[in-house]
């Protein structure tokens, strides 16, 4: 039976707010995409799958372990962006977004590490908070003092906004949500679900 979250809405007040804050400044983000996070794979690959998330919500713990298989099973083939949507009813998810964005600045690749940290410990994230977003930084090597600095800085707000705004372009409310290829995917669904969606994009 497929899972689908219930349709939890980000504040559109939020949101706005974030934008005036940032403005109209431009903003290349690490692996070359304009927003989100390059986490795998390269511009190269013939097919983009973006992952639109938040660090505690149970669902996407299991979208991001999905993830993980279809890198594996398709070596080469996948260029996997994050894209954070912090839904309001989570107490740390806009500062995990923030804290993802800002390891991004440093490093897709440890951004990358630093996701599955987060969705391997959700538990720890819920009851510790903010202080263990630190704590997984600095056992990966990110430089936190940095990590710290970003988090509150324009490039990473500006970033979170862009994904909200790309987010309620695909009309997505929910997480997790997908864009493989050209095909919108809303919910945890089963591998062997996502594989046939990635089978037609690649003309498999």
């Amino acid at each position: 039976m497929k899972e689908v979250l219930p349709k939890e809405v980000l504040s559109k007040v939020s949101l706005a707010l974030t934008i005036a804050i940032v403005g109209a400044a431009q903003f290349a983000f690490a692996g070359g995409a304009s927003s989100g996070c390059v986490i795998a794979g390269s511009n190269s690959a013939p097919l983009t799958i973006e992952e639109f998330a938040d660090f505690e919500c149970k669902y996407c713990v299991r979208g991001s372990n999905t993830m993980r298989e279809v890198l594996k099973n398709y070596p080469g083939k996948i260029n996997l962006v994050f894209r954070n949507m912090p839904l309001p009813a989570h107490q740390n998810a806009f500062v995990a977004a923030k804290a993802f964005s800002a390891v991004c600045l440093q490093s897709p690749s440890l951004a990358y590490s630093y996701q599955k940290e987060l969705f391997d410990n959700q538990d720890k994230l819920v009851s510790q908070g903010e202080p263990f977003l630190y704590e997984v930084a600095e056992k990966l090597g990110v430089d936190v003092t940095k990590m710290k600095s970003d988090m509150n800085g324009e490039a990473v707000a500006k970033s979170i906004a862009e994904d909200q705004q790309i987010a309620d372009s695909h009309n997505f409310k929910g997480t997790p949500s997908f864009m493989i290829g050209t095909e919108p995917i809303v919910g945890a669904l089963p591998y062997d679900e996502i594989k046939k969606v990635i089978d037609k994009q690649l003309g498999q």
